[in-house]
C-alpha cells in the first residue's frame, strides 16, 4: 500500500481478513545457539513503496470471499494429472509434467492452477540435494514470503532447493484452501523430489499463517516424507491444523520448530496450547532454554526417542495495528503504516531472524 490508511479503513480491513480466514475454517536437539538463532546482520526498518503487496479490494470483498468461493474444488483449478507420473528413471534430473526446466536459476511453474517459485542452485541442477517448501500466509504470494524468510537465498547457499508456491487468487490477495490445495503442493512436492533426484533424508516444511496452518497438516498427513518442518503464526481452530487426537495425528515424532507472538491480533491466544498439546502428545520433558530476553523465550522440549520440539514464544508486533503480534522476528518486511497489512516482519529489534533460524534447524535435523 502505497499511502497510509484510515482508522475506519483500518477496521474494514481486518474486517474482510479475519472473514477471509474463518470462510476457510475446517471444523471438523539443535545444533547450537548460536547456529539456531539466526542472528541479523542488519535491517531495513521500513520498506515504504517497496512493499508491493497488492491493496484490498474492500468493495464486495466479504460477498466474494464467502465459504463457497473458498472451499469448494474449482473445476477448472487443474488436475493432478499435470503434475506427471513416475518415470522409474533414477538417472540425471530430468523434466517431467509441469516441471519444464531442470537447470540452474529461478523458476516458475503453474501446475493445476497454483504456481510455484523453485530455486535452483547450479550444484543442486545437478540433484542430490535437499527441499524446503516454504509457503505464505494470506494475502501474500512467493515473493512476500521470501521477503519475510530469505529462504530462497539462504537455502540455495546450503545445499537446499526451494519451492515457494503461490496460492489461488481471491478479492484480498492469495490464500489456500486445505481441502482444495493440500494434494496439489504435496503433488509438486513428490515432483521436485523425483524430477531433481533429491534427497530423501532432506525434505522439509515450513510456512507462515495459512501456511503454517499447511505446515502442521503435512506433519500430521505426511510425517513419512518429512525429516522436520517448522510452523509459525498457526495454532486452533480457525483451520485444520494437526490435533493431535487419536484419529488426526502424525504418524511418526519429527523435529519441530514452532514460533508464535503472544501479542498475534490474527491467529490469537494458542501458541501456548499448541505447544502443550505437542509436548503432551509425544510425552515430552524441557530442557534448557535455548535462549530468551525480555522479549521472548525459545524453548527446547525431547522425548525419550530423542526427538524435539523447539517452541518460540515472542511479544514483538508488526507496524500493523491490525496485524499486532502475527508477524516473524527479524524480517525487513515491515509494513508502510500503522493502518495497513502490507508487512508481515515484526517491528522490532530482534536477536533471532526466523529465516535463518528455520534454515539451521533444518540442517541439524535431517532424517536419520
Amino acid at each position: 500500500m502505497k499511502s497510509p490508511h484510515s482508522p475506519l479503513t483500518a477496521l474494514a480491513s481486518a474486517a474482510v481478513l479475519v472473514g477471509a480466514l474463518t470462510a476457510c475454517s475446517d471444523a471438523s536437539p539443535s545444533s547450537g545457539v548460536d547456529a539456531s538463532l539466526g542472528m541479523d546482520a542488519g535491517r531495513r526498518d521500513d520498506l515504504g513503496a517497496d512493499a508491493n503487496i497488492a491493496e484490498p479490494d474492500l468493495g464486495d470483498a466479504t460477498r466474494d470471499l464467502g465459504v463457497a468461493d473458498l472451499s469448494a474444488p474449482s473445476a477448472d483449478a487443474g488436475a493432478i494429472s499435470d503434475f506427471g507420473a513416475p518415470s522409474g528413471d533414477a538417472g540425471p534430473p530430468a523434466v517431467e509434467g509441469c516441471f519444464t526446466d531442470v537447470g540452474a536459476g529461478h523458476h516458475v511453474f503453474a501446475c493445476a492452477g497454483i504456481d510455484y517459485d523453485v530455486e535452483i542452485s547450479a550444484p543442486c541442477a545437478a540433484g542430490g540435494c535437499g527441499l524446503i517448501f516454504d509457503v505464505h500466509g494470506a494475502t501474500m504470494n512467493a515473493a512476500s514470503e521470501d521477503r519475510n524468510t530469505n529462504l530462497r537465498a539462504l537455502g540455495s547457499a546450503a545445499g537446499y532447493i526451494v519451492v515457494q508456491p503461490t496460492g489461488p487468487a481471491t478479492a484480498i490477495g492469495p490464500q489456500w484452501d486445505p481441502a482444495r490445495d493440500d494434494p496439489k503442493v504435496f503433488a509438486f512436492l513428490e515432483l521436485t523430489a523425483r524430477v531433481l533426484r533429491v534427497d530423501a533424508r532432506r525434505i522439509h516444511f515450513t510456512g507462515f499463517s495459512q501456511g503454517g496452518f499447511m505446515s502442521w497438516r503435512m506433519l500430521c498427513d505426511h510425517a513419512e516424507v518429512f525429516a522436520s518442518i517448522a510452523p509459525a503464526a498457526a495454532c486452533g481452530t480457525l483451520f485444520r491444523h494437526c490435533p493431535f487426537t487419536a484419529s488426526d495425528r502424525p504418524e511418526a515424532e519429527l523435529p519441530v520448530l514452532y514460533v508464535h507472538g503472544s501479542r498475534d491480533n490474527i491467529v490469537p491466544g494458542c501458541g501456548g496450547a499448541m505447544r502443550d498439546t505437542v509436548v503432551a502428545s509425544w510425552s515430552m520433558t524441557p530442557s534448557s532454554p535455548v535462549s530468551m530476553d525480555a522479549d521472548y523465550t525459545w524453548s527446547r522440549y525431547a522425548s525419550a526417542s530423542g526427538n524435539v520440539f523447539e517452541f518460540i514464544d515472542h511479544s514483538y508486533s508488526a507496524r500493523s495495528l491490525i496485524l499486532g503480534g502475527h508477524c516473524l522476528p527479524g524480517s525487513t518486511d515491515i509494513s508502510s503504516s500503522t493502518f495497513a497489512i502490507d508487512g508481515y516482519g515484526c517491528d522490532h529489534t530482534s536477536p533471532i531472524t526466523w529465516g535463518a533460524a528455520v534454515l539451521a534447524f533444518f540442517q541439524a535435523h535431517p532424517r536419520p
